[in-house]
């Protein structure tokens, strides 16, 4: 008796501290739609003009902390926009504090964009837009294109119907002609034969959260090139540039990565007795840290800082030191895996003394470069 009673009050805690969902529709005629094709719009996101209004969805946490469980919060307002016909969920943070999450349930005809379904990487995004900001109000289906909806509804819906009929003949014939052959009758070869897919299938958008940026461009070394021992230098001088960086933020908008950096510079060396050719080659290797976030569904932002190991050669000298590397970049999405971008870097290097080299006080031997890169994207 004890254990029943037991389990009975554990039954009623947890159900008195879930999440409340309440919905109120303008229409009720609407077809379910599936939940990976639910498009997610925040405060920040411009909300395009063909979404229309047809209901409001409220996410009540009571005594849950919608903060801490956003992330369900957002998908119990996706399964109640999908429940009612709506393909589109614009979400209002500002109740949050109020343990409330509020939403515009509304419909488009337009082409779903998959990088605003239901992701990690989405529900980070929406998390992080301001709380205080009101989104814009989505204007409100009228009855008339309600109308015009549930009758392309029906009609997609009868055609459906009349393109599976041939498999329910089948499978009907195939059961009264031998019922155990039924069964045979697979859940593959029914969607090799329907070319259907599932109302929950795995085309669901998966967040890439891994990055590979292989970079090319020009860079400037701003601080002296010291030759001849020291006595002479020159700066400013353009040389060419490389990068490669692996980093991954697991769908969050902190991470991590590695970073390869890599420059070459030559020059020509000008004395009144000769001309010769001075290389520079300066390669950095070491750990990062990056936060990175997007800006809409094609534009993405972020910022690097890696710190590590650099090593030099020129004419004369060899050497091992340490560098600081830092790197701000903007992308464009040009499919969902693939992307091009500019990056501006800057690394500073720092060396020990070569022997014979005497520089003036309160200065270090290293090297201070800028960059500008052209970069190419890998989202993994």
């Amino acid at each position: 008796m004890k254990k029943y009673l037991l389990f009975t009050i554990v039954t009623i805690a947890l159900v008195s501290c879930a999440p409340k969902v309440t919905s109120e529709m303008l229409t009720n005629g609407f077809q379910a739609q599936p939940t990976n094709k639910i498009m997610i719009f925040g405060p920040k996101d411009s909300v395009p003009e063909t979404v229309k209004a047809i209901g409001q969805v409220t996410v009540d946490g009571k005594k849950t902390s919608l903060r801490k469980q956003y992330t369900r919060a957002v998908d119990l307002a996706v399964k109640e926009t999908a429940r009612n016909g709506g393909n589109v969920l614009v979400v209002d943070n500002r109740e949050l504090k109020d343990n409330r999450l509020k939403g515009t349930i509304a419909y488009t005809d337009e082409k779903i964009i998959d990088s605003l379904t239901l992701s990690v990487n989405r529900v980070n995004q929406l998390q992080h837009m301001p709380i205080s900001k009101k989104p814009k109000d989505v204007k409100v289906m009228d009855d008339k294109e309600q109308h015009e909806i549930m009758q392309q509804q029906e009609a997609l819906k009868a055609e459906e119907q009349e393109r599976l009929m041939p498999v329910y003949l089948r499978r009907d014939s195939i059961y009264n002609a031998n019922p155990e052959a039924y069964f045979d009758l697979t859940e593959d070869s029914y969607n090799n034969t329907t070319n259907e897919t599932d109302f929950y299938d795995d085309s669901e958008k998966k967040s890439h959260d891994g990055v590979i940026k292989v970079s090319f461009g020009p860079d400037w070394t701003t601080s002296k090139i010291y030759y001849n021992n020291g006595r002479d230098y020159m700066s400013d001088i353009t040389g060419h540039a490389f990068s490669l960086s692996l980093s991954s933020t697991g769908g969050r908008l902190f991470g991590w990565g590695f970073d390869l950096y890599g420059s070459m510079t030559e020059l020509d060396l000008l004395s009144y007795r000769s001309s010769e050719k001075y290389n520079l080659t300066l390669i950095y290797i070491g750990p990062s840290a990056v936060m990175s976030g997007n800006l809409n569904d094609k534009l993405r932002l972020d910022f690097v800082l890696s710190s590590g190991v650099a090593y030099y050669t020129d004419n004369d000298h060899v050497g091992i030191g340490f560098g600081l590397k830092t790197t701000m970049g903007m992308e464009y999405m040009v499919s969902k895996k693939v992307g091009i971008g500019l990056d501006m870097l800057a690394i500073t290097t720092i060396f020990g003394n070569p022997s014979g080299v005497n520089l003036p006080n309160n200065e270090v031997y290293g090297y201070r470069q800028l960059g500008l890169m052209l970069t190419g994207r890998f989202h993994f």
